[in-house]
């Protein structure tokens, strides 16, 4: 008999939804990363003595994959992360890709209160990642300097969506 059978309806609804949670979850993660840097590369053009070269050169000699590539320009190059940011977004990244492939053998097993402490590291992490893109975005815009804002509280839009998917995560563990 396969394991799948002994789940309940509501059990596999709720693996089901915690899976589709973390696929969205990673991807919100990703395009925080990734898509702001090659966005910043891809329209700007850097003379001599500045501190960037190209895309290629700052982001991608470090790492053969973007998604790396990228977290390591944050945490190295731009200082945007800690290096526990970048392990907190690693789980995540591996987490995913776990349960990407090897979803249907982990169904009947996944127990998602065991991955609340990674989720939280990863809410902390895009957190601080959230306030230094929101600050690179707008903060150096005269319209906003001396408005109040208070830059180390701030939320971006992607970080919001994130802070949601993580309570919705934590409404799916079971009483004990």
């Amino acid at each position: 008999m396969n394991k799948i059978s002994n789940l309940t309806e509501d059990e596999l609804t709720r693996v089901l939804t915690y899976a589709g949670f973390i696929l969205v979850a990673y991807e919100l993660v990703k395009s925080l990363i990734v898509n702001p840097i090659k966005f910043f590369y891809s329209n700007s053009t850097f003379g001599n003595g500045m501190p960037f070269t190209s895309y290629q050169h700052d982001v991608m000699t470090r790492h053969k994959n973007e998604f790396e590539a990228c977290l390591l320009y944050l945490r190295d190059f731009m200082n945007a992360i800690s290096a526990e940011d970048a392990l907190a977004i690693q789980g995540l990244r591996k987490h995913r890709n776990d349960l990407a492939h090897d979803f249907v053998n982990r169904l009947h097993d996944i127990k998602i209160e065991d991955y609340v402490p990674l989720l939280e590291k990863v809410d902390k992490a895009l957190f601080n990642l959230s306030k230094y893109r929101t600050y690179m975005d707008i903060g150096y815009d005269p319209e906003f300097q001396n408005k109040g804002i208070d830059w180390d509280t701030i939320k971006g839009h992607e970080y919001l969506i994130f802070e949601e998917i993580v309570s919705k995560v934590k409404i799916l563990i079971k009483p004990e």
